[in-house]
């Protein structure tokens, strides 16, 4: 009997173990692919943009990233052989793709866009037009990638559905991929469950659930494989329950050791030579790789391109300051955000002073406000801020350190409200930072920056498995203090997520504490206290 599921979305990273030593330095390269534009299937929203978010985080990993949207099958078989050229033993090969994806007898397959209209009866029109998820492995373990790593998004819906029962029906759940030994395989979606693109239609963020929550881990630094598939489980987990949905993603792991992408180490971006790129970019349909501008005719413009494909981009920067701000075009702004990324990227894993680091992004942020709503760029540069505040927060003491916290917290205010989740989720990110290198009651005023704006956020911010530890512990500081202020905001806006910790906390409390006297107002306008706990309250908010 056919087992066939709507529902693919696998992480896969597997590692080629073996004795021989490759002959050049490591590098690390990508290829990600983003399928929106079905011709004959449902058309998909974010996948696109899955692909340019994952790429902008890998950046800041020292990857050198292609990026293929709405591949066709020929042009997506071209873009894997473009990949394979790139591979050398032991290089570490990432592919992405988020899309549609499909199960058919145990086996799951990627589609590309011009996968044909199936009905009942026709599974092997997909088996023949579609790619199997397994063989993409298999390539890069021929290749002698050193680590190979699957990052698959394509768990949406069933594309082949059709009223009346004539298109075919998936079973529900998931194709199990045994993996081999050094192979880890993650889901973004459990058995007989779908992956979210949005949370609801009132969703704004430019990012399915499950890729907005991987970029975010793949910013924090030291976390291994399995350390990133437990976090996701939870993150992907509470954000879908907030929308009433049941998304927790499974995995199986292989891995000899610990593999880690983003260790604090500093590995630095490795580019790979002009000619190997041009070469590997020829393989490719253009059209279907990352966006680029269009050779101009204009000779001012003419030598900012050649300066942009020379890689050259502190001079590029320079250049672009002296075209007149009547002639800066959407061109213009493309190859601003080339000179940003170029340059600023090797900053995020930079052993350079953390001022030196700010000074770069500052001077990029003033001298080029377009790039304050190019989402690239704050990603970029979120990558790069949290690099610089963590070693601040190391190194410093005393008012030094007070200045560290202060200029994180500008730092993260400064990012707009506009371009998507990503100011929520910096502050996010900058509170479990600040917990992790000053203490936990720190962390309150930053989730305090991350629940105001935009609304769609709160459900993420209130479900954030660090939140209830620093919450508590901030309600406990002087009723004055910054975080106490910014707990007690939190306790408010997330009561139905905190109200059963912070409840729980008062029995714990000896004394007139400053939690009682911060949170028992709290507790008794909302009548969450009964019996000894609120006479208690009582006696202390009537003094």
């Amino acid at each position: 009997m056919l087992r066939i599921s709507s529902c693919l979305a696998i992480l896969a990273l597997g590692v080629t173990l073996g004795f021989a030593t490759a002959a050049h330095a490591e590098k690390r390269v990508a290829l990600l692919i983003g399928n929106n534009a079905y011709q004959n299937v449902g058309r998909l929203q974010t996948a696109v943009n899955d692909a340019r978010a994952v790429g902008a985080a890998l950046r800041g990993l020292g990857f050198s990233v292609i990026i293929a949207e709405n591949q066709s099958r020929r042009a997506m078989s071209e873009a894997l052989l473009a990949f394979d050229k790139a591979i050398e033993p032991g290089d570490i090969a990432l592919f992405f793709f988020a899309g549609h994806g499909f199960e058919i007898r145990g086996q799951n397959y990627l589609l590309p866009t011009d996968i044909p209209e199936v009905r009942e009866g026709q599974e092997e029109l997909i088996r023949d037009s579609a790619f199997p998820a397994s063989r993409v492995i298999d390539r890069l373990q021929e290749r002698g990638a050193r680590t190979a790593v699957l990052v698959l998004d394509a768990c949406r819906n069933n594309p082949f559905d059709r009223a009346g029962g004539r298109g075919i029906r998936g079973s529900g759940g998931l194709a199990a991929m045994t993996p081999a030994e050094g192979v880890f395989i993650m889901f973004s979606a459990g058995s007989k469950q779908v992956a979210l693109d949005r949370l609801s239609n009132a969703d704004k963020a430019s990012n399915s659930v499950f890729t907005r929550n991987f970029i975010r881990r793949l910013a924090e630094p030291d976390l291994t494989l399995v350390q990133i598939a437990k976090r996701m489980q939870i993150d992907v987990r509470q954000m879908a329950a907030s929308a009433g949905s049941d998304q927790t993603p499974a995995y199986y792991d292989q891995v000899v050791g610990e593999i880690v992408l983003n260790p604090s180490g500093r590995i630095k971006p490795v580019d790979p030579a002009p000619a190997a790129t041009a070469a590997l970019l020829g393989d490719v349909d253009k059209r279907a790789t990352e966006a680029l501008p269009a050779p101009s005719t204009d000779p001012v413009f003419a030598e900012l391109d050649a300066l942009a494909a020379a890689k050259s981009w502190s001079e590029l920067r320079g250049q672009l300051t002296n075209v007149k701000p009547t002639a800066r075009d959407a061109h213009w702004a493309s190859l601003a955000e080339q000179a940003a990324i170029g340059e600023l990227t090797p900053l995020a894993t930079s052993a350079r002073p953390f001022g030196d680091r700010l000074a770069a992004l500052d001077h990029y942020t003033t001298t080029f406000q377009v790039l304050s709503e190019n989402p690239k760029f704050q990603t970029v540069r979120a990558s790069i801020g949290l690099s610089a505040f963590g070693d601040c927060l190391e190194q410093a003491y005393g008012t030094t350190l007070a200045d560290c916290r202060r200029g994180l917290e500008d730092f993260v205010r400064a990012t707009p409200n506009s371009v998507g989740t990503a100011r929520a989720d910096l502050a996010r990110d900058a509170a479990r930072l600040i917990g992790r290198k000053l203490n936990r009651s720190a962390a309150a005023p930053f989730f305090a920056i991350a629940i105001e704006a935009p609304a769609n956020t709160d459900a993420a911010v209130c479900t954030d498995p660090d939140l209830s530890t620093a919450v508590i512990a901030a309600l406990g500081r002087p009723p004055d203090w910054n975080e106490a202020k910014a707990a007690g905001a939190l306790t408010e806006a997330c009561w139905k997520t905190l109200g059963p910790s912070v409840v729980a906390q008062v029995a714990r409390e000896t004394g007139d504490s400053y939690y009682l006297g911060n949170t028992c107002p709290i507790l008794l306008k909302r009548d969450a206290l009964t019996g000894l706990r609120e006479a208690r309250c009582r006696e202390i908010t009537s003094r």
